[in-house]
Parts: structure tokens; sequence; C-alpha cells
């Protein structure tokens, strides 16, 4: 018969724990090299990933570059289209209606004087008109930056600013800034029209300054001013259509764009292309940067 306080002593009753039988140091080894195998292949397969999103980040940045360019350069075709209607059309037609009124005035008899009078007014409004047509042409597309240069038309420029606006900009051009492809050219142009168009907008400023030199390969565009400033850290992620359009135009041709500004301390735009740009290609377009910061 079973004796049950006898078994119940032994279920209970505490048990002495084996100790565990050792592994071969091999298989120690075996293990340790299996797990350095394993994070080699995760850290293999992370690097992988990595560079095909780097890659896949590039084509896309490549890309949208190339559209903003082709962008770019359908603007300035209809620019330059709606400029020579201007041009072509209602500024002839306004010149014609000058030079008919002028003669419709000396038909006038001396007893009219008041006829002829009005007559001459309106002749005089036809040609501040036509003179308008004229500026608003030029702004759109500058015929001189094709015929005399990038110097002559920024100079035209500056001049044609400060009567309109009644800032007084002063141009200088050290040195020979050579020839340059028309796109950087008209980039640069364009650049420096947008800065000055901030300049009347913002600064409050009455008097900036434009200069463009050739410095080895690159070309050196400054426009700046001793206005109210502002503060960039204030102004991130509320930035203004005109530092918008200059930045894609200096990504366009590859160069690189400094902004520096305090308040009450002025602003200084400062942009460096290279000169031959479509052969550089991309050694340029990695090489591009915009700095926003406060000035020292």
């Amino acid at each position: 018969m079973v004796d049950v306080m006898q078994v119940l002593q032994d279920v209970l009753r505490p048990r002495k724990r084996s100790k565990p039988t050792p592994r071969p140091r091999s298989e120690d080894q075996a293990l340790s090299n299996n797990g350095f195998r394993a994070l080699e292949s995760i850290g293999r397969d992370l690097e992988g990933v990595i560079c095909k999103v780097a890659a896949e980040g590039n084509r896309s940045g490549v890309a949208l570059r190339q559209l903003t360019g082709r962008l770019l350069q359908a603007q300035e075709e209809e620019r330059r289209r709606l400029a020579r209607e201007l041009h072509d059309g209602l500024n002839q037609q306004l010149a014609m209606l000058t030079v008919e009124l002028g003669v419709l005035a000396r038909q006038v008899p001396d007893n009219q004087a008041q006829l002829r009078d009005g007559i001459l007014n309106l002749r005089r409004r036809t040609e501040e008109l036509s003179n308008d047509v004229r500026s608003m042409t030029h702004h759109l597309h500058p015929a001189t930056l094709e015929h005399l240069g990038l110097v002559s038309a920024l100079r035209g420029h500056c001049v044609d600013f400060s009567r309109h606006q009644h800032i007084h900009v002063r141009f200088t051009a050290p040195g020979e800034v050579g020839h340059m492809p028309r796109e950087v050219a008209l980039s640069l142009y364009r650049v420096a029209q947008e800065a000055l168009r901030n300049v009347a907008k913002h600064s409050g400023a009455r008097e900036a300054w434009v200069e463009i030199a050739r410095r080895g390969h690159n070309l050196r565009l400054l426009v700046m001013d001793e206005g109210c400033g502002f503060a960039p850290s204030k102004t991130e992620g509320n930035v203004g259509l005109g530092l918008i359009s200059i930045k894609e135009r200096v990504q366009f041709v590859h160069g690189s764009l400094s902004v520096k500004s305090a308040p009450e301390q002025g602003t200084r735009i400062e942009v460096h292309v290279p000169i031959s740009w479509k052969e550089s290609g991309y050694q340029y377009d990695r090489k591009y940067h915009e700095t926003t910061s406060i000035a020292g």
C-alpha cells in the first residue's frame, strides 16, 4: 500500500539545481560569429536603403530644378513676346496718335486757342502714356541686355529705378566682366531687378548699391541698402515671393546666394554664379547653397 505522506514529502522537498552543462568554446565562437555576420548584413541592407533614398532624393531634386528652369525659360519667352507686341503694336499706335494730335493742333485757328491747348494737352498725355508703355516693355524684356550686355543693362536699370523711385542707386562694375551665357546674364539682371524692387517696397532706404564684378570663373552680384532690414529668424516659413524668385533664378544657373540682414542694419544680397555653368553642370549644382543670416 502506498504511503501518501511519503509521496507528498518527496514532491514538496526542495531539489538541488543541476549545473548547466558548459557549452564548448567553439560553439560560443560560432554563435558570436553568426551575430557579427547578422549585424554586418543588417548594416549593408541599411546602407543600401540609405543610398537608394539619397539617389532618389537627388534625382527628384534635379528633376525639380530642371522643371523650374523650364518654367523660368517659358516665362522669359512669354515676356519677350508681350514686350514685342507692346512695342510693335500699342506703342507704335500711340506714337502715330501723338503725331496726328500735333498736326491737328497746328490746324486750329488762332482765335480758338483754348481748343488748341486742349489738343496739345491730349498730345502730352499721349506721350506720357507712350513712355509708360516703353518702360513697361523694357521691364518685360530689356533689349539693352541682348544688344549691349549685362553691365549696360544694369546701369540703365539703376538710372531708371533712381528716377522713378527717388532712391539713389550707386552702380559700380570694377574691371571687365567679359562674355557670358545669355541665361546667366538674364538671371543676374532679374535678381538685381527683384532685389531693388524689394528695396523700394520694404526697406525705406533712400540709397542703395549695386555692383557686378568678375572673380575668376565666377560673376559676383551685390545689392545692398541701409534700410530697416529684417530678422531672418522671424521670417522663416514666411519668405516673400521676391526672395523665392531670386533663389530660383540663382539655383537655375548653379549659383550661390547669401542674404544677410538685421533690424535697422539694412540688407545685403550677394550672388556668385559660374560663367560656364552649362559646362560645369552638376559640379556647381552640388555647391549650390543659400544662407540667410543676421549681419555681424
